[in-house]
C-alpha cells in the first residue's frame, strides 16, 4: 500500500467527520451489526432524515459501508480499527474525566496533606 509522507491532513478529514455528536451515535451503533436506517431510527432515536444525512457523510468519509440486498440498504463499520478508534477514545474521555473530578481532600488523596 503506498502510503502519503504527511497523514496529518487526512487524519484531520477523518476526525473531523466524526466531530458530531448524531455522527458518533450512528458510529457507535454500527459497530456491534449491519443495520438499515430504520434499526438506527429505533435504536438511537434520531429522525430518519437525520440517520441518513448521518449515513452519507459516514459513508463519504470511509467510515461506513452500504450494501443492498434486495429492497433494503444495510450500513456497517467500514474497518474493523473503527471500533478500537472508539474504543480508544472513551478511554482517553474517562481518563481525562477521572483526573477532572478526582476528590483532592486529605481523606481521599494522601498527596493533598
Amino acid at each position: 500500500m503506498i502510503r502519503p509522507v504527511n497523514m496529518v491532513p487526512a487524519k484531520a478529514r477523518l476526525f473531523r467527520s466524526m466531530g458530531d455528536e448524531g455522527r458518533l451515535v450512528v458510529l457507535e451503533a454500527l459497530i456491534s451489526h449491519e443495520q438499515r436506517v430504520t434499526d438506527l431510527v429505533h435504536s438511537t432515536g434520531l429522525s430518519q432524515s437525520t440517520i441518513s444525512t448521518h449515513l452519507a457523510a459516514l459513508y463519504a468519509a470511509g467510515l461506513a459501508t452500504r450494501r443492498q440486498e434486495a429492497r433494503n440498504v444495510w450500513y456497517g463499520p467500514a474497518h474493523a480499527a473503527i471500533e478500537r478508534l472508539l474504543d480508544a477514545s472513551e478511554e482517553v474521555v474517562l481518563a481525562n474525566s477521572v483526573q477532572a473530578y478526582a476528590c483532592s481532600s486529605p481523606c481521599c488523596d494522601p498527596q493533598a496533606s
